[in-house]
């Protein structure tokens, strides 16, 4: 059974193995490296590729590591390449398993955080709405205190004044009382104002029968008797 093989431009196989020219052959090189794998090679793949597949190239011809790029490209126009062995091919579907694998892992992480990004913004857009209507509420509240706040003064300063109002009767009052004594004057507490007028009255009509009575004795007063005894 012959092996597989086939042929590339010796530039290519010296852009593998050294470099050279390394951007203008990246097609053809990632062409290479699918054929020697068997497998179809993206971008993201080929860094690993190309070192298993060198590692390879260079254990079969170890004379090729200890070359100079220029001498690789002066050995020919092209290269007959084969494809890697069962074991070899085995071990580089394994690592491409495993690097399949964490890049689908690291896909569904970036889904992820894609969504919780999105939850976020959405979160915090409420968080600035809800902020808004603390502010707005903490205004009206605060407008609330201080328009309780100017009534209870309103009426601090209305019942002050009705304090001052009624002292300054009670100030009258008790002068009004001073006087009195000063007069020599007793209010009786049951009487009050009125039984002191009683008092005063009764004080005053005996003086004025007294000053009526006249100097003669009799039981009348007429024109006809004022100076004599008579009815």
């Amino acid at each position: 059974m012959s092996e597989a093989r086939k042929i590339f431009p010796m530039a290519a196989f010296a852009a593998l193995l050294k470099g050279v020219e390394q951007e203008a052959q990246a097609a053809t090189v990632k062409e290479l490296l699918s054929f020697m794998t068997g497998r179809e090679i993206c971008d993201c793949g080929v860094p690993l590729a190309s070192a298993l597949c060198r590692a390879y190239i260079y254990e079969q011809h170890p004379e090729l590591a200890r070359m100079k790029g220029g001498e690789v490209v002066a050995m020919g126009d092209n290269v007959s390449v084969t494809m890697l062995p069962p074991l070899a091919k085995n071990e580089v579907d394994a690592l491409f398993a495993r690097m399949e694998g964490m890049m689908k892992a690291k896909d569904e992480l970036a889904a992820k955080v894609s969504a919780l990004e999105v939850s976020l913004a959405e979160a915090t857009a409420k968080l600035d709405e809800t902020a808004k209507s603390m502010a707005f509420y903490k205004g009206k509240v605060e407008a609330f205190e201080a328009a309780a706040k100017g009534e209870g003064e309103k009426v601090l300063v209305t019942s002050q004044a009705k304090v001052e109002e009624y002292i300054g009767k009670v100030d009258e009052l008790l002068k009004m009382i001073e006087d009195v004594k000063k007069h020599g004057v007793v209010t009786v507490a049951a009487g009050g104002a009125a039984g002191a007028a009683a008092a005063a009255g009764a004080a005053a009509a005996p003086a004025a029968e007294e000053a009526a009575v006249p100097d003669s004795f009799g039981f009348g007063t007429s024109g006809a008797n004022a100076d004599g005894f008579g009815f």
